[in-house]
């Protein structure tokens, strides 16, 4: 049978009650592999005594019987894996989210709307790497949340879930042909590497990048993606922190919590720009001072995660300019294949120090061919495709580079158009981003759209700005609220 709303609607009453009938063959359908573990779930605890918190209570205990009975129906679906959280009923659901702190002030509506393709959980804002093609414009800042706003995240969602019978809150809305592997995670930066995310509880005490990816994995079920450009080799902090890192995801059962785990390398790192700008005025002893300290940074980054090398989901991400960019000398594929061979010459440097000392990743000759084979075929594949946004137009516009470009001006009101007709049915682009002060946004990546969502987090002091915020086209809360209507998945999808 085809999952469609309806299925579920003709069930539920004004009330928002199951009518439940006997259903037949029972047997045949107990050991079903898309049977859902149905959990006895503990009620909230009741808190205050005025009537209308009692009122609440009661109406979050019947709904909490409404999800029960609607997992009891999916589990003699014989199709019943395919339900979303999105074509389920939100007001026959509310009242369930009842005495969840982060949720206070939120509709059923808006949760659904936020949690549907839920891409970022920004705990960190800000990049010190200043690169200069940032779709981001990322700039250093201290805004981060603390560990327990990000728990309380965590902890609502994780509450929620055991409500509805741990029915999956964050399916996207894509249909098969046009789902990636990179809508399927929910990232715990936007402007921020990686390698610098780490979060503080009210102790003083840092958890990292590995216990916010377990937290987020345990409590969402959901897999994330690590992202670097590198740090610097004499950074003892951070190169002690990368080698942590290397040696836990190489572990398959941690690096599954993953999506991806990724190295970005390109000739717009700040170093290697300012190196370009010597060479241009003369100044060639600079210029290549500049490029050995970017080269040399990529090699590190590359030796240090050498325990990851043979796995498919470490990636080196190489981007540059294409051939059909004018003006782009140092910033071309030839540029990029001149960058990697001095990255390899350096790496192979790093492996035979290796194998002439300590021998930490190199044992013998065999393992420098074997894993210097590896990293060079990571290196082979050039991304191109680059985006307007963020600070790459200046950049652009300070070397007189012209390429073909991803152009959003045009788009951004035919998208915000789009957006304001389906609401909160929006489609594949409807990506969201929760901010560092619990705000929500509508986003591609290349465009942020605000709506009127907001976490209720301990610390709601302001986050910097989105690039390419779009004012001019919020979301409003009557918008993802509009009264809902029996549609298949197929109008929405």
């Amino acid at each position: 049978m085809k999952i469609s709303p309806d299925y579920y609607y003709r069930n539920i009453n004004q009330n928002g009650r199951i009518s439940f009938k006997p259903v037949q063959n029972y047997a045949r359908y107990e050991n079903s592999a898309f049977n859902p573990v149905i959990k006895n779930t503990n009620p909230p605890a009741f808190t205050g005594n005025p009537v209308k918190p009692l009122t609440d209570y009661i109406r979050c205990l019947d709904r909490m019987l409404y999800a029960k009975g609607l997992n009891k129906l999916l589990a003699h679906e014989s199709n019943g894996n395919e339900l979303l959280f999105r074509n389920l009923s939100m007001e026959a659901l509310e009242g369930i989210q009842y005495g969840i702190e982060v949720f206070k002030g939120l509709s059923m509506k808006d949760i659904q709307y936020m949690s549907e393709n839920l891409h970022v959980i920004a705990v960190k804002r800000g990049c010190k790497n200043m690169c200069g093609y940032c779709y981001a414009d990322a700039k250093p800042s201290k805004r981060e949340m603390s560990w327990e706003d990000f728990k309380l995240i965590t902890d609502g969602f994780k509450t929620l879930r055991k409500r509805l019978g741990n029915l999956p809150l964050f399916g996207e809305n894509m249909t098969k042909d046009e789902d990636t592997l990179i809508y399927r995670s929910t990232e715990l930066f936007y402007d921020a590497d990686c390698m610098d995310i780490a979060v503080k509880d009210k102790k003083g005490r840092l958890h990292d990048f590995i216990d916010l990816t377990n937290e987020l994995h345990g409590s969402l079920g959901r897999k994330t993606v690590f992202d670097t450009s590198g740090w610097h080799p004499d950074n003892k902090k951070l190169q002690e922190r990368a080698e942590k890192y290397a040696q836990y995801f190489a572990k398959p059962e941690n690096m599954d919590k993953l999506n991806a785990f990724n190295l970005s390398f390109n000739c717009f790192n700040a170093s290697y720009i300012a190196g370009v700008k010597a060479l241009k005025s003369g100044d060639s002893e600079k210029y290549f001072r500049l490029r050995d300290k970017f080269t040399d940074r990529i090699a590190n980054a590359l030796f240090t995660f050498t325990p990851l090398a043979k796995n498919e989901k470490f990636n080196v991400m190489t981007r540059s300019f294409g051939f059909d960019a004018q003006n782009a000398k140092y910033f071309d594929i030839p540029a990029m294949i001149w960058l990697r061979e001095n990255v390899l010459e350096n790496l192979e440097s790093l492996y035979r120090a290796d194998l002439n000392g300590a021998q930490k990743y190199i044992k013998n000759e065999k393992d420098i061919k074997t894993f210097m084979d590896l990293m060079s075929d990571k290196m082979n594949g050039f991304d191109c495709s680059l985006n307007s946004s963020g600070r790459m137009k200046q950049f652009m516009k300070e070397f007189n580079i012209k390429a073909p470009m991803q152009e959003h001006d045009n788009t951004t009101p035919i998208l915000a158009e789009d957006l304001q007709t389906y609401g909160r049915y929006h489609r594949y682009l409807g990506m969201k981003l929760i901010d560092t002060d619990g705000r929500v946004y509508h986003m591609d990546y290349a465009r942020f759209f605000p709506t009127e969502i907001q976490l209720n987090l301990k610390d709601k002091s302001p986050a910097p700005e989105l690039a390419n915020l779009r004012k001019d086209y919020p979301v409003s809360k009557e918008l993802i609220n509009w009264k809902e209507t029996l549609r298949t998945v197929d109008e929405f999808l």
